[in-house]
């Protein structure tokens, strides 16, 4: 019989796929959660406040989904694990092992492939075809052995997904921060300082918002990732270690006589298998336990200095702000200074105007009295003159008076040219 060959485009879409859907069917009925009933204020801030964070949460949900689906395979495996078993044959202790291990591939044939992709059927079939191929049991140890090691590769494998998106999501993090800073810089432009302070001050503080919420959602969702990895790693160790066990209770005595017949070297290998799967098992726990607690070491490490390094950026980036700051204000008081000292010359100079006006308008009144002294000469010389007349007229009429006078007294005598006299006296007054 020949092993079923794995078909990589299923286990691509199985290892990727199916992850991706789930995980964007969690994530659009979270987004509708939180649009809906969940509907709150703290929620959209943390996971709606900036397209960093949308994209943290969809990927924390693919992962989510990934570990859902290895766990509910490793759920499916441990079933199988308790109801699997090969047959027992009557005849096995007449069979040679080449015979018992055909005998045995052709019951795996009825086998579901469900059954056949998982750890123990798969592992069975590799050792049994071994043992058909070879016709002895005498390497079956180290081919146990490899198959052991097989299988945590291929453990290994099986968490890539969700070992790249822990590893990922910091990255986020951290990138929204450097986004999260460099709008808060960009706010701090020179003129909207000059102009608005407050709302430049407003820009600043939602920069630093998207900064630290970014980070803070993104180290929280990974630190849950890990511990779920953390989970699923150790339950599908101690599944591979029911696996080690159960190969070893369905192979061990079942090649036993004939191997004692053939070959001494070969029984005591099957002796020793236990001890050494024993101490293969134990190697691996270690192992794992060690890789677990150097990565938490370089984690912490590596967030410690990510943290050093983010506040260090804060504090040059706060430094460069209010020297920037100090200088506008600088500036912006010298201007202020200029235009008093500009205002201040106008002020003299008004007054100096004023000073002027001042002296003409005094220089007014006093032509002004000037022209009232002038109107009342005129007036008394208005007055003086009408006297005059006045007096002219009583000359006429008194030489009238004696011209007629002269006439009816003397009517021989020449008359007296009281008219010329009296022109030349009216002239002459």
């Amino acid at each position: 019989m020949s092993r079923p060959k794995s078909n990589s485009v299923i286990n691509i879409v199985w290892n990727l796929g199916w992850p991706l859907l789930w995980g964007a069917v969690f994530s659009i009925t979270f987004y509708e959660l939180i649009n809906g009933p969940l509907n709150n204020e703290l929620l959209h801030r943390y996971f709606l406040g900036h397209p960093i964070a949308i994209a943290t949460t969809v990927m924390f949900f693919i992962a989510l989904a990934a570990l859902l689906l290895r766990g509910l395979n490793l759920l499916g495996q441990q079933l199988i694990i308790s109801s699997l078993a090969l047959p027992e044959s009557e005849a096995q202790w007449k069979q040679s092992e080449q015979e018992q291990a055909t005998e045995l591939l052709e019951h795996t044939e009825s086998w579901s492939p469900r059954v056949l992709s998982s750890y123990l059927g798969a592992r069975l079939v590799s050792l049994l075809e071994k043992v058909q191929s070879s016709g002895s049991v005498t390497a079956l140890g180290d081919e146990m052995k490899y198959a052991s090691e097989r299988d945590a590769d291929r453990q290994y494998e099986g968490a890539s997904l969700v070992r790249i998106i822990i590893w990922a999501t910091p990255m986020l993090g951290f990138l929204g921060t450097v986004m999260g800073i460099t709008q808060a810089l960009g706010d701090l432009a020179g003129q909207q300082l000059g102009n608005d302070l407050n709302a430049a001050m407003q820009g600043l503080f939602g920069g630093l918002y998207v900064a630290f919420d970014t980070t803070a959602v993104a180290l929280t969702l990974s630190i849950v990732l890990m511990f779920c990895q953390f989970m699923s790693d150790q339950l599908e160790s101690q599944l591979l270690l029911d696996v080690d066990q159960r190969v070893e209770d369905e192979l061990r005595g079942r090649f036993s006589s004939q191997q004692v017949a053939s070959s001494e070297p070969g029984i005591n290998a099957l002796e020793k298998l236990t001890p050494v799967l024993e101490g293969l098992v134990d190697t691996q726990v270690a192992q794992w336990n060690s890789a677990i607690a150097r990565i938490q070491s370089q984690w912490q490490q590596w967030t410690a200095d990510q943290g050093d390094a983010m506040g260090q950026s804060m504090s040059a980036a706060m430094l460069a702000a209010l020297e920037q700051q100090a200088t506008i204000q600088q500036q912006q008081w010298d201007r202020w200074q200029s235009s008093l000292n500009e205002n201040a010359g106008l002020l003299v100079t008004n007054q100096e105007k004023m000073n002027q006006q001042s002296a003409l308008l005094e220089r007014v009144i006093e032509a002004t009295g000037e022209v009232n002294s002038l109107e009342q000469a005129l007036n008394a010389n208005l007055s003086q003159l009408q006297e005059t007349r006045q007096f002219e007229d009583a000359v006429i009429s008194l030489s009238a008076a004696i011209q007629l006078l002269s006439t009816r007294m003397s009517g021989t005598s020449k008359p007296l040219d009281l008219n010329g006299d009296s022109d030349q006296h009216g002239k002459a007054a």
